[in-house]
């Protein structure tokens, strides 16, 4: 309960203020009206350009290949910066006559007239501090005009003729072509006319230029323009979109024609690289002997081993010869007994002469079973004999000697052949390093050539392939201000602003509106709430409550002088001490009743027999006052819970302090009793003059 209490002693002050609410509210949106009424409206207009991609182009050719992944991002971003660049934005001006406004003037606003103006004008400045400052331009008649200078000079004249100043040459000539199409139009009226200068007429259009990219992933990028004239809109945008256009065309050309100039000079620099290559590699072959290094390596390497099986045999073959020779030498005279292997002589002579020693030694013994060894025929086989064994051991050693020789000279090739590795790491190591620069050569004389071709390519195609796909066309509705929003924005700050303001003023007209509020500023108690009582009946009804509460609360007993005090007269202490007085009276209590005006009215003391209530001074009126309070049993102190702020409470706490007060209670009047902002200043005479006896009033609905 004490939340909703919370809540609804927040919201309350809204309630009575809702008529200043309505009122700011309705005051803001009348004024956001008029506002638009009169505002200048802003149109804008926009033209799209498709930026080419990278494979985009008659034979798909790039004339410097990138890997970076974000080079497509990079590339968005560079091209909007190259549209708002000043380079682009001079030449778009100059196709463009924004150099010189004209303008309609009316009582509130001027109109920018444009391509809508019914005369042209030719200035020329010798004074560059009239740039900027404007030309008033009055035209009387279809024949006569007057012309006012930044300098206050005035002239008049008629159209065409010449306007000489102290600082500007002026021609006036009527715009006969619109006025032909127009003939509507008026010609009589006030205007205006500038020269900019360059450099804000350059700042302005900056600041009224929006370049933007549709995604950063797409490679779209939106040109927007905005200005009161639709026309002078997309006349911009279009211009721009033009011009970079033609720029694009002419760095492709400026690119390609120092691609093309730049690889010729590189090709001659590479063209004779590449031949100092190939001759390296020509003197290198002729000075090592090389015409292929892997097939010479390879028949090397088999000729020596054939050679080596050649060595091998041999060396077996030599072998069983000295075995020979060393057994026919050893048995030489026992030849007949010996049994040498022939394995290593398997010759047609050696067999026949092997074959026919095996024949006389059959034959001997044949002889021997005849005649005796000394005899002539067995004498001659034995010649025979030793004669073939001679030749025999002759041709064993001389074939040793063969064998011998072959054996060294088949050695000594093997030696030789064995000769051409040595080096052959080197040589190959030189021969690839001389062939890796050759190849590396080859390539780049080829890249040039294939990127000189696609530069002469590029140079030859005249054509952009970056696009316009959407040009600026002059708006029909402006884009600012917009009315709807305005005006929701403009009812929204007035709702705020009456908000402020009522809560504002409840702040600075804090008044203690319940008993609650009371506790919360002060530690002196609240003895009764009297709520809001139109009626007599009522009146009279409530203080009977409200006295029989007060004596069961101690504050009503005989004897006690009980002062009645408040700061103002209007703070209820007359209406409360009236109607208390009279319900005493009516319950036959034994009363007395003083009324105190002035310093001097007796302040008697009270008797034991009887109870007196004291109507006390206003207490920011007179001083004494506090000398009354002081002097009594109960004091109790009227608060308003509408006229009375709340710094009186702590202003009562300072005084009991510091004069030691007895007793001291309040009585809020006219608790939770909140009349509206305009109830309030409306009737504020007729309230304070209702504390008169009979025709008082108090608050609310009473919590005591």
């Amino acid at each position: 309960m004490s939340e909703l209490n919370q809540t609804l002693r927040l919201v309350r002050p809204l309630w009575r203020g809702l008529p200043v609410i309505l009122l700011c509210t309705a005051l803001a949106v009348v004024g956001a009206y008029q506002y638009l009424r009169y505002a200048t409206p802003q149109y804008e207009s926009t033209a799209k350009i498709k930026l080419a991609e990278t494979n985009e182009s008659a034979i798909s050719t790039n004339l410097v290949k990138t890997t970076d992944v974000f080079a497509q991002n990079n590339k968005i971003g560079a091209e909007v910066e190259l549209l708002k660049s000043r380079l682009l934005l001079d030449k778009a001006l100059q196709t463009l006559r924004f150099e010189l406004s004209t303008y309609r003037v009316g009582d509130i606003r001027k109109t920018e007239l444009y391509k809508q103006s019914p005369f042209a004008v030719e200035l020329k400045l010798s004074n560059p501090r009239w740039q900027d400052q404007a030309f008033k331009l009055d035209i009387i008649s279809d024949d006569e005009l007057t012309l006012t200078a930044p300098s206050g000079e005035t002239k008049q004249g008629r159209f065409g003729q010449v306007l000489l100043f102290s600082g500007a040459e002026v021609t006036i000539a009527k715009n006969r072509t619109l006025l032909a199409e127009k003939p509507d139009l008026a010609l009589a009226d006030t205007y205006e006319f500038v020269r900019h200068s360059h450099d804000r007429l350059l700042q302005d259009v900056l600041d009224r230029l929006d370049i933007t990219s549709v995604d950063k992933d797409v490679a779209v990028i939106r040109v927007s323009f905005r200005s009161p004239v639709p026309d002078k809109a997309a006349d911009l945008v279009n211009a721009l979109t033009q011009v970079y256009m033609q720029d694009y065309l002419e760095n492709k050309y400026k690119v390609a024609n120092t691609s093309v100039d730049f690889i010729d000079q590189r090709l001659q620099a590479v063209g004779q690289t590449l031949a100092q290559s190939e001759n390296s590699i020509e003197g290198y072959r002729d000075q090592k002997r090389i015409v292929n290094i892997g097939q010479e390596t390879d028949t090397e390497l088999h000729k020596i081993a054939e050679l080596k099986m050649q060595r091998a045999n041999l060396r077996m073959s030599l072998a069983a010869a000295t075995k020979l020779y060393q057994y026919m030498t050893s048995g030489e005279q026992n030849v007949l007994e010996l049994a040498p292997n022939f394995e290593a002589f398997n010759d047609l002579l050696s067999n026949e002469i092997v074959k026919k020693m095996k024949d006389l030694q059959a034959d001997k013994r044949d002889l021997l079973l005849r005649f005796k060894p000394e005899d002539e025929k067995v004498v001659a086989i034995d010649q025979k004999l030793a004669d073939l064994n001679s030749y025999l051991t002759e041709s064993i050693k001389n074939t040793r000697n063969a064998l011998q020789v072959k054996y060294a000279e088949i050695d000594q090739a093997i030696q030789q052949s064995e000769k051409a590795f040595v080096g052959l790491p080197t040589r190959e190591k030189n021969l690839a390093i001389l062939e890796r620069n050759f190849q590396l050569n080859e390539k780049l004389y080829t890249m040039l050539h294939e990127k000189k071709t696609e530069a002469e390519i590029a140079k030859a195609a005249p054509t952009s392939y970056h696009r316009i796909i959407s040009e600026g066309v002059p708006a029909t509705e402006p884009i600012a201000p917009n009315h709807l929003l305005v005006l929701l924005v403009s009812g929204f700050l007035g709702l705020v602003a009456g908000t402020a303001l009522v809560y504002l003023f409840s702040a600075a007209r804090a008044t203690p509106n319940d008993t609650l509020q009371i506790q919360k500023e002060s530690r002196i108690p609240v003895a009764v709430s009297i709520p809001f009582l139109p009626a007599g009946a009522q009146r009279v009804a409530y203080f009977r409550q409200l006295a029989t509460r007060l004596e069961l609360k101690g504050l009503l007993n005989q004897g006690q002088k009980v002062v009645v005090s408040s700061f103002e007269e209007q703070e209820g202490s007359g209406f409360f001490f009236e109607n208390l007085t009279s319900t005493l009276n009516a319950q036959g209590k034994k009363l007395r009743g003083i009324h105190i005006t002035d310093p001097q009215t007796l302040n008697p003391a009270a008797l034991d027999s009887e109870l007196m209530l004291v109507r006390n001074l206003p207490l920011n009126e007179d001083s004494h006052a506090l000398a009354v309070m002081a002097g009594a049993d109960v004091n109790l102190v009227l608060l308003d819970g509408c006229t009375t702020p709340l710094a009186r409470i702590k202003q009562l706490e300072e005084l009991v302090e510091e004069y030691k007060l007895p007793n001291v209670h309040f009585c809020l009047n006219r608790e939770g009793y909140r009349p509206g902002l305009f109830r309030r200043f409306g009737k504020r005479p007729a309230k304070q003059a209702s504390w008169k006896f009979g025709e008082a009033r108090a608050g609310a609905h009473a919590t005591a």
